[in-house]
């Protein structure tokens, strides 16, 4: 339902505010309209609030009376009529009684009411142009100059139309207009509450009234009006809690807490105390016990003063109503839950997480006194068994295997579950829905305290999961709102277990590989010393980077690094095919342009859109060396001066040459490696996060290797030594962003040995 009312205030409530006195006025307005148990006595009060403060010339309220059939709108079409409400409809009376009123008609009251937004006119030219009613030169003759309607609305629709007369041309101002909306809305809700203790007194009278009072109440959204006196308690009557609860025991006085919820009742008892000892309204929302479990109602309830013009004065009787608001509760409720259980689930990568998630938000929701999950176990193969994951209320967790239980079995029932829109096994007689496999099963839960189960399917279109069993202390099945809750969250868990099963057959197969690709360890070769270590990022097992060094023959080696741009098992496969080409190409031709222009061949060739950087040094045993780069950072050379990086060509990566262009492969660095000097080369993610820009990264690289000495003591640092120590202060202990390699080799003088680590 619109709220024009609301609409066509807010946008004053931000450019206008009430001043002190206004605030006052509606302050005494609302006490006494508290006090205000019939609507001439509500319309009394407002029209004299009206007057007080607008000074209007004539002032008024007209009630809606729907047409005859009641209308699709209730009333508020152009069939309805607009009554006046009784003495003081008009004050003074200048320009005598007001008529009943079609909807239908031009005149600014109607056309509020059939709108629902305020009319203002603003001159005796504006009412003439606007509307042909014959009163109007009454109102002119009368003294009125300008004139305002405002709709009467309550969360129900609209109850009638508040009009005023005023002696002045502009009409009502933002402030005033915030005011005469404001006493408009308390003149609604105040003639509604009237209304329906006159349903009520009738209700005492006669049963007969009593039935249509409580059909009333409920099209409005109310379910029971209510009085309360203290330290009585409550002093009338409840017949729609009566009916809701269908018990015949007296509710008053403090008869109606027997059917609160005991969750509930201390805080409502808490709730009510407070109010009363501060003076102010009370609210609270309690689940009442019915014939079909427990219901939401929302209970308001407002003072009445011995005095309504002294607010210190004491609370004499309380007066509220209450609501059914079960439908509203439950289903914020459930939407909530859903989006809870959508954030446990995105950060479950395995199956037993998703299920440890599913469990225990299921277990969350209200009345729930178990969940359970029946698995295939995918490990077991097509013919394995199933698996039965259950957590109990009282936080027990059970863990079964049902080898008597195999997937066709399984897959037929879930298929049966999903064809009847899943079971709902209310009491004993309930289990006649379930497979016979499971009836033992739910006779046990019955004799634990389950009162219903619901079994959902889980399944997508690609597999059959297994079924989700949630059991409740309510023996009430399902309706079409919850059944449709249930199977969204069904549909979450299955796509979750789905998606984390492929996950983990996607991190064998990256365990395959990485098995496959490990690289085998350095060679050993007399006149160098050599460290290796590797780190995969974070969640990845295989990644694209590799270090190695390649004997071409007696007295050369080809020191290499590459990196696979991406990570994972993709990254790892090409990185085994460029291993192998640059392991071919150096046996053929070890010189560093002749080996980059042939990768750049082989990436032509194959087509591909992968992109590859290497570090490539040709080194010889009496130290001089050939360097070059594809797309790479450039290697770092320490020793007994420092550390400095190699000013080698700086290519761009394999596979972003086209095919013949030699001059993007230039000649390679002529430099020379002295005996007990390193060089270190070492991927981009070492030096480069999204924490640390890769200039920075370089240059804290160079002064770690810079000062490695420094932190031996003097004494040279091995191979391993100076890797290890790269690794631990670049990349520390936490999961890295990318892959990181380092390799370090040195050149040893005289006859040194193998040194290899």
């Amino acid at each position: 339902m619109e709220e024009p009312v609301a609409l066509a205030v807010a946008p004053l409530e931000r450019r206008a505010t009430l001043d002190l006195a206004d605030l006052r006025l509606l302050e005494r307005t609302t006490a006494r309209l508290a006090a205000a148990l019939s609507v001439g006595a509500a319309v009394r009060v407002v029209l004299g609030a009206v007057q007080e403060a607008l000074r209007a010339t004539t002032c008024g309220v007209f009630l809606l009376e729907p047409a005859a059939d009641g209308g699709a709108d209730g009333g508020a079409g152009a069939g309805g009529v607009l009554v006046p409400a009784g003495d003081g409809v008009v004050l003074p009376r200048a320009a005598g009684r007001a008529p009943r009123l079609p909807l239908s008609a031009s005149t600014p009251s109607a056309e509020a009411a059939r709108t629902r937004r305020p009319v203002l006119l603003r001159s005796p030219a504006e009412l003439a142009a606007r509307f042909d009613d014959p009163v109007n030169e009454r109102l002119v003759a009368a003294g009125e100059r300008s004139w305002a309607a405002l709709p009467m609305l309550t969360d129900t629709g609209l109850t009638g139309v508040l009009r005023l007369g005023l002696p002045r041309e502009g009409s009502l101002d933002e402030v005033q207009l915030l005011l005469a909306a404001t006493l408009a809305g308390q003149c609604a809700c105040a003639v509604e509450r009237a209304h329906l203790f006159d349903a009520v007194r009738a209700a005492e009278r006669d049963a007969r009234a009593a039935e249509h009072r409580y059909r009333t109440l409920a099209r409005a959204g109310r379910l029971d009006v209510f009085t309360a006196a203290p330290p009585r308690g409550l002093t009338a009557d409840l017949p729609g809690w009566r009916a809701l609860t269908g018990r015949d025991g007296d509710v008053l006085g403090a008869g109606w807490t027997a059917d609160v919820h005991p969750e509930d009742l201390p805080a409502v008892l808490a709730e009510a105390a407070a109010a009363l000892r501060e003076g102010r309204a009370a609210g609270a929302r309690l689940r009442l016990r019915t014939p079909r479990g427990w219901r939401w109602l929302a209970a308001r309830a407002q003072p009445v003063r011995a005095d309504p013009d002294e607010p210190d004065s004491p609370v004499v009787e309380w007066v509220g109503a209450l609501d059914d608001v079960d439908e509203r509760v439950r289903s914020r409720r459930r939407t909530a839950h859903l989006q809870s259980l959508t954030a446990a689930l995105s950060t479950a990568t395995t199956r037993a997480g998703v299920v440890d998630a599913v469990l225990a938000s299921c277990l969350e929701l209200p009345g729930a006194t178990r969940a359970s999950l029946t698995l295939l176990e995918p490990e077991r193969g097509p013919g394995g068994a199933v698996a039965v994951h259950r957590l109990h209320r009282d936080g027990r967790r059970e863990h079964l295997v049902r080898d008597d239980r195999r997937a066709a079995e399984l897959q037929r029932d879930v298929a049966e579950c999903a064809a009847a829109g899943g079971w709902y096994a209310v009491g004993p007689a309930g289990g006649d829905v379930l497979p016979a496999w499971v009836r033992p099963t739910y006779r046990e839960a019955l004799a634990e305290g389950d009162a219903r189960w619901s079994v959902l399917p889980l399944a997508t279109p690609r597999s059959c999961l297994g079924g989700l069993v949630l059991g409740a202390e309510d023996e009430v099945a399902p309706d079409a709102d919850e059944r449709a809750s249930l199977h969204a969250l069904a549909r979450q868990v299955a796509d979750a277990l789905e998606r984390v099963d492929l996950l983990e057959r996607e991190l064998g197969t990256a365990r395959v590989l990485q098995r496959a690709l490990q690289p085998g360890p350095l060679p050993a070769v007399p006149w160098l010393a050599a460290h290796r270590a590797t780190a995969t990022s974070a969640g990845e097992g295989v990644g694209g980077d590799w270090a190695e060094v390649l004997v071409v023959d007696g007295e050369r080696v080809a020191v290499v690094l590459g990196d696979v741009m991406g990570r994972g098992a993709r990254a790892a496969t090409v990185m085994g095919e460029v291993r192998a080409q640059v392991r071919a190409l150096a046996l053929v031709d070890p010189h560093p342009a002749a080996v980059l222009r042939g990768l750049d061949a082989c990436a032509a060739a194959a087509g591909g859109e992968d992109l590859v950087t290497l570090a490539y040094v040709l080194l010889h045993r009496d130290g001089t060396a050939l360097a070059a780069l594809a797309g790479h950072p450039p290697p770092l050379l320490r020793g007994a001066g420092g550390a400095r990086f190699l000013d080698a060509p700086a290519g761009p990566p394999v596979g972003a040459v086209l095919p013949g262009d030699a001059a993007a492969r230039g000649d390679a660095l002529r430099l020379h490696l002295g005996d007990g000097e390193d060089l270190v080369l070492f991927s981009d993610g070492l030096v480069e996060s999204r924490e640390r820009p890769l200039e920075q990264g370089l240059e804290e690289a160079r002064e770690h290797l810079a000062g490695a000495g420094a932190r031996t003591g003097g004494q040279p640092p091995s191979p391993a030594r100076l890797v290890d120590g790269l690794l631990a202060a670049l990349a520390g202990c936490a999961p890295v962003d990318d892959d990181v390699t380092v390799l370090a080799v040195r050149r040893l003088g005289g006859d040194g040995r193998a040194h290899v680590l």
